[in-house]
């Protein structure tokens, strides 16, 4: 019974403390339309803009770094009705894709706000893409449609079907930042694999989930990160020599936020922000495999409960917990640290010091409280028992 008890000392001070992310808000200027829906954003390669997608056709570019300055604006007619779901920019920053309803695979011109058909956009048809991605090397870009089709296109070849797809809805697609190999997650149908080549394999004991986000966020690792309903993720180790020996991870589930994960933003230094529905976001790190919450729904409510009614579209930052986010109807919020969250640092480094210390002796007070051996020679030492 003490050596359970004991242990259970043990398990407590050696299990993990977990920082909880603190931010605050700050209410910036929304986007003047009304009856937005917003369905996707990316920055821009150079940092210094936000290129938004939406229903209706809609097409808008904002300030990186200024998000609520409507001076810097700029409105991009699509000249379209059909509703975009996802944007890709070019690695170059010259052009970005555009994938939407009714086969619109689009291009959007940076030089003269234009935007226009891709070559071989044809043969689509009216199939809803879904998402879309560059390869690094700027040669060869992917669509994915709601019918499980995936189609590789450069300005040369046009759009191609790829063989081996299957019959669900791709729902992302992200490439590794310095290896020509992508991912893509389906419905139904798992995750697959592309690889340099563009040739499809689908993963192993994947397709048992409803994948609806996947992000290579760090150069420094050959792996990426998939998320599915349920709150639940797992890594993906990539095979550089031959993507189709690609593996994943075991499957972990998120305990913390109380609704779903919908979609995902690119993070400070590597990480990936999951947008959880309506309004929660948990941080993501590729290094260590685990997920930490960003955006709790409480504190969000207390801050504005019109913007934590609506859904997060887009996140960008230039720091960790310090950036901003874009929703569904145009409502523009900054994020920062707070000084709770920093105080609660030097409360976990005296937490941690004190473990350091205290871990050491409770080691030592096991073993002898578990040796008789010790115990005797210490009775002797101290004059408590004479030899014979």
């Amino acid at each position: 019974m003490r050596t359970r008890a004991v242990f259970l000392i043990l398990v407590i001070l050696l299990a993990p403390i977990a920082a909880a992310s603190e931010v605050g808000f700050k209410q910036e200027n929304a986007l003047a339309e009304q009856g937005l829906n917003i369905q996707a954003g990316e920055v821009s390669p150079s940092g210094s803009n936000i290129l938004l997608v939406g229903d209706d056709g809609f097409v808008h570019m904002i300030s990186a770094s200024a998000p609520g300055d409507r001076s810097q604006d700029q409105e991009i007619n699509s000249s379209r009705t059909a509703r975009f779901n996802d944007v890709s920019w070019h690695p170059n920053g010259e052009t970005a894709l555009i994938a939407g309803d009714r086969g619109a695979a689009l291009r959007y011109s940076l030089s003269d706000n234009s935007i226009d058909a891709v070559n071989g956009a044809g043969i689509t048809g009216s199939i809803e893409l879904t998402a879309t991605s560059w390869r690094p090397g700027g040669d060869l870009a992917y669509f994915g449609a709601k019918n499980g089709n995936i189609y590789s296109f450069n300005e040369g070849e046009g759009m191609l079907k790829l063989e081996d797809t299957k019959s669900s809805e791709i729902t992302d697609i992200s490439c590794h930042l310095e290896q020509n190999i992508c991912l893509a997650t389906s419905i139904d149908d798992g995750i697959a694999v592309i690889d340099r080549t563009r040739e499809i394999t689908w993963l192993d004991g994947t397709s048992s989930d409803t994948w609806v986000a996947v992000d290579c966020a760090d150069a420094t690792y050959i792996k990426c990160a998939a998320f599915a309903s349920g709150r639940r993720h797992v890594s993906i180790v990539l095979d550089i020599q031959d993507a189709s020996q690609s593996t994943t991870g075991q499957v972990m589930q998120l305990q913390e936020g109380s609704t779903d994960f919908i979609a995902l933003s690119r993070g400070y230094d590597g990480t990936s922000l999951i947008h959880l529905a309506p309004m929660e976001s948990v941080r993501y790190k590729l290094d260590i495999d685990e997920v930490f919450m960003h955006i709790e729904s409480e504190p969000i409510t207390d801050f504005d409960p019109e913007v934590a009614g609506q859904r997060i579209a887009f996140m960008w930052e230039i720091g960790e917990d310090e950036g901003w986010m874009i929703t569904n109807e145009g409502s523009i919020v900054e994020i920062y640290p707070t000084e709770s969250r920093e105080s609660l640092g030097i409360m976990e480094t005296i937490v941690f010091a004190a473990v350091a210390v205290s871990v050491p002796g409770v080691i030592i007070g096991l073993i002898f409280m578990n040796s008789s051996y010790l115990q005797r020679k210490y009775r002797e030492l101290r004059g408590f028992e004479k030899k014979e």
